[in-house]
Parts: structure tokens; C-alpha cells; sequence
């Protein structure tokens, strides 16, 4: 297919991953057309089907998002299609080891700027879903660090401020898979800016339309 006809079939282009470092560096897109998503790519390789069906299967595990019948595709819940996360959790599954298996328990993560621990509890309050900041260790001021968390969600989950040390998601209903896949973006911003960039500038070297490299 070209690129009119994949997007006749499948919708938009959510995301590109330039290289798949799991299978020969391919180029693979999540697509959405009325609430499915479909995962492709163009590379005719042995084995491609195989691959893209794991990254599938991975976006299940670790977003909570459900398989259709069709290879390939997933879909969203009704009302909770939330675009950012959704395509943090993409990458993730493009970039991480096959044989990784979600974390469960309490959703917590080092910060890489001091000596500060982050956990992230939730609750229903008042029609929403409240996710709660906290933080043990080290730091002088560790509410500043907190703050940064916070508006790490909201930059990269699409959330919403509810309190200095609290957010929630627009559609106000629980995501506790988002959270433990955003924590480490909310985390640290600025490095992250630099590896979307990096990320961008390598999409665009591989590109001719929608940056899918065909080999």
C-alpha cells in the first residue's frame, strides 16, 4: 500500500518510532480510524507480522488497552482516548526488551535529580480520579520537586492540575497504567525534551512522507 491507501485503511498517524532496535530497525506507526488502533509498517521483512502483534500484545500488558480479533490492532475504551500517553506507552513498547513484564504494587520511581523516592497513590474523589504526589529522602525543598512531577503529567499526559502535589486526566477516570508509564518522563522534563527532539530529527533523516523506512 502507499501512504494515502495506509491512511484510507487505518486512519491517522498517532506516532512513528524511526527504528525499531528489536527488529532490524524497521520504522513502525500506531494509526487510529474510529477508536482502533492499528500498529504497522511498511518493511516486507520475515517475521514483521510476528513483531508487530508483540508490540501489540505489550501495549495491552503495560496501557490496559484491548486486542481486537484483527493482527495488529487494539482498541480504546469508550471516552478514554487520551493521545500523549497513548503514544509515550507506543514508544515504550516499540523500544523495550520483549521479555519485560509490567511492575505492579505501588507506583514509585528514584528521582535522577537528588536522592528524593516519588510514589503516586490515587483515589475517587468528588467524580474524579485524584493522583497524589509524594516524596521520601533527601532534599531541601522536596515539594519543589513534586511540582516538577506534577507538571511532567501535565505536559505529557495531557492532566490536569489539582493541587500542587495532585493531578488528574481529562476524562477524570483512573489510569494507573499511564502513570507508571509517564512517571519517568514527568520526572525529569528537560531530558526528555532533548530525547523527543533527538527522536524527531531521526524520524525526519529516515523520511520521505510519514517516515517509514520500506527495507
Amino acid at each position: 500500500m502507499n501512504v494515502s491507501d495506509v491512511a484510507k485503511k487505518f486512519g491517522k498517524c498517532l506516532e512513528l518510532v524511526s527504528m525499531d532496535p528489536n527488529f532490524h530497525n524497521i520504522s513502525v506507526g500506531l494509526f487510529l480510524k474510529n477508536d482502533i488502533l492499528t500498529i504497522w509498517s511498511y518493511s516486507k521483512k520475515d517475521g514483521v507480522a510476528k513483531r508487530l502483534n508483540v508490540i501489540r500484545d505489550k501495549m495491552v500488558d503495560f496501557g490496559g488497552l484491548d486486542t481486537v480479533d484483527d493482527d495488529c490492532k487494539l482498541s480504546i475504551p469508550k471516552g478514554s482516548l487520551i493521545p500523549r500517553p497513548l503514544k509515550f506507552l507506543f514508544v515504550k513498547s516499540v523500544e523495550m526488551d520483549p521479555s519485560s513484564v509490567p511492575e505492579t504494587g505501588e507506583v514509585s520511581a528514584k528521582d535522577n535529580k537528588s536522592k528524593l523516592i516519588f510514589h503516586i497513590d490515587g483515589s475517587l474523589e468528588n467524580d474524579k480520579f485524584i493522583y497524589k504526589v509524594s516524596a521520601k529522602g533527601e532534599h531541601d525543598k522536596p515539594i519543589l520537586r513534586i511540582r516538577a512531577v506534577v507538571g511532567g503529567f501535565v505536559k505529557y499526559g495531557e492532566c490536569i492540575n489539582n493541587d500542587i502535589d495532585s493531578f488528574y486526566f481529562p476524562d477524570k477516570k483512573a489510569h494507573d497504567e499511564y502513570v507508571r508509564v509517564l512517571l519517568p518522563y514527568a520526572r525529569n522534563v528537560s531530558a526528555v525534551e532533548n530525547m523527543l527532539n533527538a527522536s524527531e530529527q531521526a524520524g525526519q533523516m529516515t523520511t520521505q512522507t510519514l517516515g517509514f523506512a520500506q527495507s
